[in-house]
This record gives structure tokens, C-alpha cells and sequence, in this order.
């Protein structure tokens, strides 16, 4: 059986454009939390599903949360699936309710863009930017120690 919660007496809104700071939606669309009603290790998805799933869904209205139960023996997950095609998938099992809800502060800040490693990329100076050292000619080898360049 799925349940599925949207704030009371909302709907999903559609995007229209407008100026402002107002006008910002998350790039979350939906969140599914995936979890085993009766798995003793995962009493911290439940007791957050009681206490904050509700009052999370209306601080987000623009977001579909979907509970889905599990079968017993798999691990419990949060799921984010964002407008950008692009999901994200959090194991939540063995976690306290304050670390789940931390994990679902993750989704909803993320922007669902695939994460780039910045370890191992180059750093090219734009074209016809100044190195590092300066400019080199060679009037630089001929300075006179007093000023000026000999010719």
C-alpha cells in the first residue's frame, strides 16, 4: 500500500514567471521514503515519520512525499527525484530521527546536479591572460642596474 501526503489543501503549484525573490521552487520535485514497518533498526525512520513527515510536507507543499513499506529485510531509504531527470538515494537505516532529518535536509538542499570532483581538474588561465611570472621580452635580459635598458 503507498500513502501518499501533500499539504492540506494544496496543490502542486505550476512555475509561472515572476520577478523577485519570491519566486523560488526547490529543484526537489518528490520524495519517497522507502522503510520496513515492523525492522527493529529502523526505529528512527519511524519515529521520524511520526513526529516530522507531516509538518515537513507542509513547510514544502511544492514537494510530493510518497511512504512506501517494505518487504522485511531491506534497508530503509530516502529517495529524491529532482526536475532535472537526476534522483538521489540516502540509506537511513540504523539512524537516530535528528540524523534522518538531517539526511532529508540534504535532499531538499541539493540540487540534484551530478557531483563534479574538483581533486583532479586543470586550471587554464583564460586566453590571453597574464602568466604568473609576467610578461617576458627581452629588453627584461638588457636592464642596467641603475634603470633603463642597454641597446
Amino acid at each position: 500500500m503507498v500513502r501518499r501526503f501533500l499539504a492540506a489543501k494544496q496543490v502542486i503549484p505550476k512555475t509561472l514567471p515572476q520577478p523577485g525573490y519570491g519566486h523560488f521552487l526547490t529543484p526537489l520535485r518528490k520524495v519517497v521514503v522507502d522503510y520496513d514497518p515492523y525492522a527493529q533498526h529502523q526505529d528512527g525512520v519511524r519515529s521520524w515519520i511520526t513526529r516530522n513527515f507531516l509538518s515537513e510536507a507542509q513547510k514544502n507543499p511544492e514537494v510530493e512525499f510518497v511512504l512506501r513499506p517494505l518487504r522485511k529485510g531491506r534497508s530503509a531509504v530516502l529517495r529524491g527525484l529532482y526536475v532535472n531527470g537526476r534522483d538521489k538515494v540516502i540509506c537511513v537505516n540504523r539512524l537516530d530521527p535528528q540524523q534522518v532529518a538531517q539526511k532529508f535536509d540534504i535532499l531538499v538542499n541539493s540540487s540534484g546536479a551530478k557531483i563534479k570532483h574538483l581533486k583532479n581538474n586543470q586550471l587554464e588561465a583564460p586566453p590571453g591572460a597574464e602568466s604568473a611570472r609576467g610578461i617576458y621580452s627581452i629588453l627584461h635580459e638588457h636592464a642596467k642596474p641603475t634603470g633603463g635598458y642597454i641597446i
